[in-house]
């Protein structure tokens, strides 16, 4: 399947996908504005391209943590990937490795932490973390990590409680004891969190003094995903957060919050040169990864692509939705006059 026309992909996507899946890796929270409008909002903005620059020669490498990488894509936590392939995440995260891309793998994954890190090659490879109320099973996942050789942490804090995704809702899957939440304590069979049982449930109960603990805790650097303020952002910050991810958890949790292009400049400017500023929500263009990193951002996160690309080729999906990102954005720097990811900058785009 030829990645390069998205509408396609998801279309070839569905029809493969039991109906089920398929409503849980589409589906936004109530109305579905905030999932419509995350991409809306990328496509609104506008390029002011420079003429004349030489252009032969483009770079897109960047430095995550302290670590380089050839782009600026990274695989953003989507949980449950063997409801899309018989892989699952080590498909997502060898496709991931093979475009040079950071992957973050979900804490609510389907294959274990030790067996997605041998598919690592260069590429880093961080966890996403949901705070358990029993500190004693985080501090065990995290030297599990830690020895497995993943390099960061993101804790995300925008669903304490889990949303309500009536699309979802309508197209429960079916619990099967060969899907696990396999690296959750207790290993429990696959659920989505839009059922009934879960509604209003404090799942994961972060606070600002989990945050603490957690960076005095992780020998690792934490990132804290799913800000969407400025204020907030520096709180993380300074209580040792490494990098904040802005993100509205793809429309997915609380319907009609900001996009993330709306917020992104705002939080860049908030943390300064404190912290490394990641975005995602509704990425689907090279020229959509463009105007982030003018407006600020280190680096991207795509989501739902990738499952696109998991469900239709595997791991070589996952590549193909990667490297066809990254050629998209070579030639939008290329066209606007942007050599290297440090001429991105805000003046690229209309006010």
């Amino acid at each position: 399947m030829d990645s390069v026309d998205f509408d396609a992909l998801e279309h070839e996507a569905r029809r493969l996908m039991p109906p089920a899946s398929f409503a849980f890796c589409a589906c936004g929270a109530d109305d579905e504005i905030s999932m419509v409008e995350n991409i809306a909002a990328w496509r609104a903005l506008r390029l002011r391209p420079r003429v004349l620059r030489d252009v032969t020669a483009i770079d897109t490498r960047v430095t995550l943590l302290g670590r380089q990488v050839p782009t600026p894509i990274m695989v953003a936590p989507t949980g449950r990937h063997k409801l899309f392939h018989p892989l699952g995440e080590r498909a997502t995260a060898r496709g991931a490795a093979a475009a040079g891309s950071a992957y973050v793998m979900a804490s609510n994954s389907n294959i274990l932490i030790e067996d997605v890190a041998e598919e690592r090659r260069d590429a880093p490879q961080w966890f996403q973390l949901y705070y358990w109320p029993n500190r004693a099973e985080v501090e065990a996942l995290i030297d599990r990590l830690v020895e497995a050789g993943f390099t960061a942490l993101v804790l995300t804090v925008d669903a304490p409680v889990g949303g309500w995704a009536p699309r979802a809702a309508r197209e429960q899957h079916q619990p099967t004891p060969d899907i696990l939440n396999i690296n959750m304590p207790g290993r429990p069979m696959a659920r989505t969190a839009y059922h009934p049982d879960f509604v209003g449930k404090v799942m994961y109960p972060a606070t600002w003094r989990e945050l603490e603990w957690l960076v005095k805790r992780s020998p690792i650097p934490v990132i804290v995903k799913g800000v969407l303020r400025g204020d907030d952002a520096v709180a993380c910050v300074e209580q040792g957060a490494r990098a904040i991810m802005v993100s509205n958890h793809g429309g997915r949790h609380l319907d009609t919050t900001v996009t993330t292009a709306a917020v992104i400049g705002e939080v860049v400017q908030a943390v300064g040169d404190k912290a490394e500023v990641y975005v995602d929500g509704g990425i689907r263009r090279g020229t959509d990864i463009l105007k982030a990193l003018a407006l600020g951002a280190r680096a991207v996160m795509v989501g739902r692509p990738i499952i696109w690309g998991l469900t239709v080729n595997g791991a070589d999906g996952v590549t193909a939705v990667l490297d066809h990102l990254h050629v998209e954005l070579v030639r939008a720097m290329q066209l606007s006059g942007t050599a290297s990811l440090s001429e991105a900058v805000p003046d690229l785009l209309a006010r």
